[in-house]
């Protein structure tokens, strides 16, 4: 089967239409302790997610749902072992924005809730030595974070319109806030920003004040609302000179860390991904590119696939996805921890609400497990 074609069908659990991406972010393997070992890893999973399609056509029948829940089961399981390639041959960068973009790409391909079962994502705030200029797994999980709180619902039960639309103001401008608060600067229209921006100038404009209790950088949207903005409050109606910024994304030079601290990394993820990654052994030549990581582009789930970039770049355009399993060799089970050589701290992910915990609301991935397991053993080790 012709690649291109088959990205292009393939489906992911987001919305019907939405198509999945499961491009290599670093088409190149620049930089990494394995470039080779890399490439060959993601050629892999492009090879093995044929072959699921190809036991979908054979074993269902197309337009039922067990056909789709299928096809959904091989997007899953490209999109994780896409992670287990960087775990397995690229590890000193894990704290890049491709690696980042990675991350984000399997979120948003399953569907389900920003997570820390992605090791090293977000990375912490201490990270320097290849870190991503800016923490894009904070930027997403604000971006696709839900509250679950009522507040607002319980101030329009009072008839106060104006104490309402301050308390949306408060909802729905605390992710654009949180966002500018963590990176001000930078050109985020990779992760569709842009649009985030306006549809939230939108949802507030109604305000009679122009939501002038985020101008008072006012503790009420916290301490009254329960909102959890993060940082000095940035009214989205009024925001301050230069933000959002046009500056590139960009990696700083070096490594994460160059001891992984463990021989062996088991990976288990949704759905029904599991591998025992031996991590390729460090090599002196390895570190992030540094300059501009991708000036422009859309969305990550609405990009298009087969983009291409060099090494330290990331393509703005591009669209697919799909699934297969990463090669990494048997070992013992242990959990990674990774040894700093700049400020990096290891595979922890950030617990911060404000900055990390993206939400999901309807989440498929529980509903189709069931029915995608038995396409996920073609991609056992």
């Amino acid at each position: 089967m012709d690649l291109p074609f088959f990205a292009a069908i393939v489906l992911c659990f987001a919305p019907v239409g939405v198509i999945c991406d499961t491009r290599n972010w670093n088409p190149t393997g620049q930089g990494c302790v394995d470039p080779n070992g890399f490439l060959s890893c993601y050629a892999t999973q492009s090879s093995n997610a044929v072959s699921c399609v190809g036991f979908c056509d054979s074993n269902t029948v197309k337009g039922t749902g067990a056909y789709t829940d299928c096809i959904l089961g091989c997007n899953g399981a490209w999109l994780a072992s896409n992670v287990g390639c960087w775990i397995q041959s690229c590890w000193n960068q894990v704290y890049s924005c491709e690696y980042q973009l990675t991350a984000i790409s399997y979120f948003d391909g399953t569907d389900l809730v920003q997570n820390a079962n992605i090791p090293f994502y977000p990375p912490p705030d201490s990270a320097s030595a290849g870190a991503c200029s800016c923490n894009l797994g904070y930027v997403y999980g604000n971006k696709t974070y839900i509250n679950f709180n009522n507040a607002c619902i319980d101030v329009a039960g009072s008839g106060d319109m104006n104490a309402l639309y301050e308390c949306e103001c408060c909802e729905f401008g605390f992710p654009v806030s949180n966002i500018l608060n963590v990176c001000p600067k930078s050109d985020l229209s990779i992760l569709g920003f842009a649009q985030e921006l306006s549809d939230t100038q939108q949802l507030i404009g109604k305000s009679a004040d122009n939501c002038a209790i985020l101008d008072n950088n006012s503790d009420t949207c916290v301490q009254q609302f329960g909102y959890p903005f993060y940082g000095t409050v940035t009214n989205p109606l009024n925001l301050p000179a230069g933000e959002p910024g046009d500056e590139p994304l960009s990696n700083l030079a070096g490594n994460a860390f160059t001891d992984f601290g463990a021989p062996a990394y088991t990976l288990k993820l949704f759905p029904g991904y599991s591998s025992v990654i031996t991590p390729a052994a460090f090599n002196a030549d390895a570190g992030v590119a540094t300059g501009s990581v991708g000036a422009s582009g859309s969305a990550v789930v609405t990009a298009t696939a087969g983009s291409t970039g060099t090494g330290g770049s990331v393509a703005a355009t591009g669209t697919a996805k799909n699934t297969g399993t990463a090669t990494g060799k048997t070992g013992s089970a242990t959990t990674a921890t990774g040894k700093t050589t700049g400020t990096g701290t290891g595979a922890a992910a950030s617990t911060s609400t404000t900055k990390s915990a993206g939400v999901r609301l309807g989440s498929k991935g529980s509903t189709v497990l069931g029915g995608v397991v038995f396409s996920i053993v073609l991609f056992a080790l």
